[in-house]
């Protein structure tokens, strides 16, 4: 008999896991499947084609490409670009995240690419989703955002030695500050929501700052309240400069798209203006 709290969908989940366990140990997969299936309950994004929200194709090694969106202002700034690269939640590159990264392109006056993390996939069914999330390790997103940042620099208009910004929602968020921490110190980090890291000796490498947002709702243990609070902990003790805030009154994903930034939601248009704030000022040097 299941526990109460226990979902019945876990143990569909954990099974689904199996295949893990060659590469994760049993027990961390099952836990993970626990905390993953609050997802069960979101409202899925409407997907689309990736190829039809791709508008690039980014070489990379071993003759692959990288699909991706990649947005300019619309109207073009005075100097040159800063470059941000956007990661999408554990669904894939959807219509929600090309049109942040439109939004964001404009407000920033950057030039901001969304990759393809998953190399081909994008879903709106939530077990596929967390499947894809979950076998998605970390040094092959970092490969392949090395190779985006690699194109970026040849584009036009991009400054030379660009400074650059990662920001990521859920799935994203995580990998984002996975990337900063071990490939791109140097680059600013935004995490909406995501899983963050707490090494205090992995924060210590970053030279540039973290901004972290979060919904006080959050049934995630890794990303609730107590983890953003233990989050800013590890970042004061490693001495990074950092900007994390949660939200009250909502939970996991409480930014769903830029019509909630167009109508003034609250507390979006607050989540909204505190990340480009804070990444105007560090591109602004």
């Amino acid at each position: 008999i299941l526990p109460v709290c226990v979902p019945p969908c876990v143990p569909l989940i954990a099974v689904a896991l199996l295949p893990l366990a060659r590469s994760i140990a049993l027990p961390a997969a099952v836990s993970r499947a626990v905390w993953a299936s609050h997802h069960l309950f979101e409202r899925p994004l409407q997907s689309a084609v990736l190829e039809d929200l791709a508008n690039v194709k980014v070489p990379a090694e071993e003759d692959r490409e990288i699909l991706a969106f990649a947005a300019r202002p619309k109207v073009p700034p005075g100097g040159a670009l800063p470059v941000l690269l956007v990661l999408h939640e554990f669904w894939g590159l959807s219509g929600s995240i090309v049109d942040k990264a439109q939004g964001l392109a404009d407000e920033l006056g950057c030039l901001c690419i969304a990759p393809d993390c998953f190399r081909g996939e994008t879903t709106d069914f939530v077990p596929k989703a967390i499947w894809l999330a979950l076998s998605t390790p970390q040094q092959r997103v970092n490969t392949d955002l090395a190779a985006v940042l690699r194109w970026a620099a040849s584009q036009d208009g991009v400054a030379e030695n660009f400074p650059v910004g990662v920001l990521g929602f859920c799935f994203g968020g995580g990998k984002a500050i996975g990337f900063t921490t071990t490939m791109r110190p140097d680059a600013a980090t935004v995490v909406f929501y995501g899983e963050p890291v707490l090494k205090v000796e992995a924060l210590a490498a970053l030279s540039a700052p973290v901004c972290g947002i979060y919904g006080a709702e959050d049934p995630q243990p890794t990303t609730n309240r107590a983890a953003a609070a233990r989050f800013q902990s590890a970042l004061a003790e490693a001495g990074v400069e950092h900007d994390v805030t949660c939200y009250e009154g909502v939970g996991h994903a409480f930014w769903k798209d830029m019509g909630q930034i167009e109508r003034r939601e609250t507390p979006q248009i607050a989540a909204w203006r505190q990340s480009t704030t804070f990444l105007r000022t560090f591109f602004d040097g």
